[in-house]
């Protein structure tokens, strides 16, 4: 194979590592490139990178979108200048190589990083860089059969080496048994392991197996592609690594929860003992406190109970002759409630007479207007007069209306000085006034509406007067009870 191909093969391996190696971090802030050669000329993605991969922040302010090269290339200077000056990384790639999309160039820088960051820190016993990763290989696959590795340049080539880190790592039979390769099928072997590597490890595949097995793939190619291996089962130990410290971790926690959980109990439950204890004393205490103030009390009580009862004595004979005077009064009381009773009774006769009379007056009036409207063709006068009579009576009738209204009302207030069961108190004494009787004999109904209206106001009136006396003889009669009981209370204390 030409020098040619040899140098395009070598810049597609890189572009493909490169390319998967850049994604990874940038992926961290979502950002991504699809071309090397373009997607770093503007310098923003690029000091992005830088930032991710050395764990710092830039701090001179960059356009990020430059709108033109002059801002692309202050980028690209700014970001070559935090390379250089906080991760000690000094390199012939000058701002303008990536402005100019210079592939050659890019790589170049690019490697620089990859074998700085990638591959320099790959240590295995007392060896480093290339030579500690070929160590780390042949150590990693001692015991596996035809492989035996001592260089890049032969020990690859039938892709045994490839299988037997894979077979290392993977240690699943259904994904990669090794036992089922032959070293007489080399390109077949690379295939396959670039396969699995790719799926099941996270590495791209960035060789060609007919490359590999006729050992046209330079040195360099090879470091590149094997330390991607390298560093993927890193990875995977110290995930494993994580996550046994974090098993070990929480299993420590939960003792530790375990026993802080028995301390609390322990806690608890002296803090509970204690509490009773102390409410044990605390009763203890009360109880010794109040025997002895009621050992005083009780002192003073004989001696105080001791002159009550003399004056208990007068009190019992002279609360039993108010009793019997309150009991005579009492059937006094019975005897006028019967009598208040049966005038309550006359008055509702005359209430259902009088509704009799105005049903009846109302009657005729609608009767006689009737009359008066068939006959009042030829009768005009005498129309008016009778419209002018019938008005007289219906104003007479709202008059009685209203007295009866009043009428009513005033028995509903004599009710309640009726019923003994609720109103025991009331005292009944006084003169009651003779039954209410009507006399509508006037022929004339003007004279016989206000004869009825005198009568009914002049009832009322009795009846309010009479309600008021009785109501301020409750009155009278509560408060001196209410003062009896108060004298009482206050003796007995």
């Amino acid at each position: 194979m030409s020098r040619d191909l040899k140098e395009k093969g070598w810049e597609k391996v890189q572009i493909k590592a490169f390319t998967s190696w850049l994604n990874n971090i940038l992926a961290q802030r979502n950002l991504s490139l699809q071309d090397i050669k373009t997607d770093l000329s503007d310098g923003v993605k690029l000091i992005n990178f830088l930032e991710l991969l050395g764990n710092k922040k830039v701090q001179q302010k960059y356009d990020m979108k430059p709108p033109s090269r002059i801002q692309c290339i202050q980028n690209l200077h700014i970001a070559l200048q935090f390379l250089e000056k906080t991760m000690d990384v000094k390199t012939t790639t000058s701002a303008e190589d990536f402005a100019d999309q210079n592939l050659k160039m890019i790589l170049g820088f690019l490697w620089s990083l990859f074998k700085k960051f990638r591959i320099s820190v790959i240590k295995h016993e007392d060896k480093s860089s290339e030579e500690g990763l070929l160590l780390w290989c042949k150590k990693t696959t001692e015991g596996y059969a035809d492989v035996n590795i001592e260089s890049y340049k032969t020990s690859f080539r039938d892709g045994l080496a490839f299988l037997a880190l894979c077979d290392k790592f993977i240690e699943n039979k259904e994904i990669l048994d090794f036992s089922k390769f032959s070293k007489d099928n080399g390109t077949d072997n690379l295939n396959h392991v670039f396969e699995i590597a790719e799926k099941s490890l996270g590495i791209p595949k960035l060789l060609e197996a007919q490359e590999v097995n006729e050992g046209n793939v330079d040195e360099r190619s090879l470091v590149l592609y094997i330390s991607l291996y390298f560093h993927a089962f890193v990875a995977k130990q110290q995930k494993l690594e994580m996550q046994r410290e974090i098993e070990e971790a929480e299993g420590r926690l939960k003792g530790l929860t375990g026993s802080l959980e028995e301390r609390a109990r322990l806690a608890s439950q002296l803090q509970d003992e204690n509490s009773k204890l102390k409410e044990e004393l605390e009763a203890i205490q009360r109880q010794l406190q109040e025997e002895r103030t009621a050992r005083s009390e009780l002192q003073e009580k004989e001696s105080y109970l001791n002159e009550k009862v003399g004056v208990l004595k007068q009190l019992l004979e002279q609360e039993q002759e108010e009793k019997e005077a309150l009991e005579k009064e009492l059937k006094a009381k019975e005897s006028d409630a019967e009598t208040f009773k049966k005038q309550a009774s006359e008055l509702s006769e005359v209430k259902i007479n009088l509704e009799q009379q105005v049903g009846k007056l109302q009657s005729e009036v609608t009767d006689f207007s009737s009359k008066y409207k068939v006959e009042s063709e030829g009768r005009k006068k005498e129309n008016e007069e009778n419209s002018k009579r019938s008005n007289a009576e219906l104003k007479g009738l709202g008059v009685l209306k209203q007295n009866l209204e009043a009428h009513v009302e005033d028995l509903n207030r004599w009710m309640k000085y009726l019923d003994l069961d609720t109103q025991a108190e009331v005292d009944f004494s006084g003169e009651v006034r003779p039954q209410i009787m009507l006399d509508i004999t006037k022929e004339n109904f003007d004279d016989q509406l206000a004869y009825l209206s005198k009568k009914l106001d002049k009832e009322n009136h009795e009846i309010v007067e009479f309600l008021k006396q009785k109501e301020m003889e409750t009155n009278a009669k509560k408060a001196n009870a209410d003062k009896k009981k108060k004298k009482e209370k206050k003796e007995e204390k």
